[in-house]
C-alpha cells in the first residue's frame, strides 16, 4: 500500500492526470483483492460438528438439508455426527447418510453432554472453518451459506446465528422459555458484545481455537468461545429458531446448574485477561 501511495503523487502532475493514475490504482489494487480472496477461499474446507442422542428421525433429514444448502459454496463441507450412543440407532443413520454424502461418524460411550461433543468433533477435524450446530432442526439449514461466507472472504473470524438481531426471532415459543433465554442471554452481557451470545449456532475459523482451553459443560460451548477465543471480527446473522421436529427437549434443570457455573468461571477469566482486545461486532441483515 505504501509503495502505491509513493507512485501516486507527483508534483509534475495534473489533477486530472493524478486522478485518472490513482483511479488505475485503485482498480489494479481492487483486482489483486479479489484474485487473492479468490485463492483463499478455493479449496477451503468446513466441518459441521453436530451432537445427537437419540435424533435419528431429525439427522435423516437434516443432512440433506445441509448439503442443499451448502452446494453453491466454494469449499468442501463434511458434517460430523458426534454421538453418545443414541439407542434409537442415530448412528446407524449417519453412517448410512455417510454412503450418500460427507459425513464422518464419531461415537462415545454415552451422554457426556452437548458441549463436550462439540469440542471432541472440533478435535476430531482438520478443516480451515469450523461450526456448530444443533440435530433438531431448530437451526435451518438455509442459513449456513450466510454463516460460512464471512469466513470464506476473510470478513469475520466467528460468525453466530442470532435470534436477537434486525430479522432474526423464534418460531413459537411459551412465555417462561422466551423469558428464561432473555434472563440468560442478559447475564452473559458482561462477557461479550454478542447479543445472542446463547446461541448454539456458529462457525469460526481455526485459528480462534488454537492455543484455548475450551471445557464448558452444559451447552453453551459457543458463549466460552466468545469470551476465551482469539479473533479480532464477529458477526452476528439473523435466523429464525424453529421448534424441533422429532424427539424431546434434552434441557433440564442440570443444564441451568451448568449455564450458571460456566458464568462464573467465563467471568473469572475475563478478570484475569482483561488485556485482551476487544472485537469489533457486526450485525448482518436478513
Amino acid at each position: 500500500m505504501t509503495f502505491l501511495r509513493k507512485r501516486s503523487i507527483k508534483k509534475t502532475t495534473t489533477f486530472k492526470e493524478k486522478r485518472k493514475k490513482n483511479n488505475h490504482i485503485f482498480k489494479y489494487a481492487a483486482q489483486s483483492a479479489k484474485e487473492h480472496m479468490a485463492r483463499k477461499t478455493a479449496g477451503s474446507t468446513v466441518s459441521i460438528v453436530i451432537p445427537t442422542f437419540n435424533e435419528r428421525g431429525n439427522i435423516e433429514k437434516l443432512v440433506p438439508e445441509i448439503f442443499r444448502s451448502c452446494k453453491g459454496l466454494n469449499a468442501d463441507v463434511e458434517v460430523v455426527i458426534v454421538d453418545d450412543n443414541s439407542p434409537d440407532g442415530t448412528g446407524k443413520v449417519a453412517e448410512e447418510l455417510g454412503k450418500r454424502y460427507n459425513v464422518k461418524v464419531i461415537y462415545r460411550s454415552g451422554k457426556l453432554g452437548l458441549a463436550s461433543a462439540v469440542i471432541k468433533g472440533f478435535s476430531e477435524s482438520r478443516s480451515e472453518i469450523l461450526g456448530a450446530m444443533d440435530a433438531d432442526r431448530s437451526h435451518p439449514a438455509e442459513v449456513l451459506p450466510r454463516l460460512i461466507t464471512p469466513l470464506l472472504h476473510g470478513e469475520a473470524d466467528i460468525a453466530v446465528g442470532s435470534r436477537y438481531v434486525k430479522g432474526g426471532g423464534v418460531e413459537v415459543w411459551p412465555f417462561h422459555r422466551r423469558m428464561v433465554s432473555r434472563i440468560a442471554t442478559l447475564l452473559a452481557k458482561p462477557l461479550t458484545p454478542v447479543k445472542d451470545a446463547m446461541s448454539g449456532l456458529f462457525f469460526l475459523r481455526r485459528g480462534v481455537i488454537e492455543g484455548v482451553s475450551l471445557n464448558a459443560k452444559g451447552y453453551k460451548i459457543g458463549l466460552e468461545v466468545l469470551v476465551k477465543g482469539n479473533y479480532d471480527k464477529v458477526c452476528e446473522v439473523p435466523y429464525v429458531f424453529r421448534n424441533r421436529f422429532y424427539g424431546k427437549s434434552k434441557l433440564s434443570l442440570m443444564e441451568y446448574a451448568h449455564y450458571l457455573r460456566n458464568l462464573l468461571v467465563f467471568a473469572a477469566y475475563k478478570i484475569t485477561h482483561k488485556g485482551k482486545k476487544r472485537a469489533e461486532k457486526t450485525e448482518w441483515e436478513s
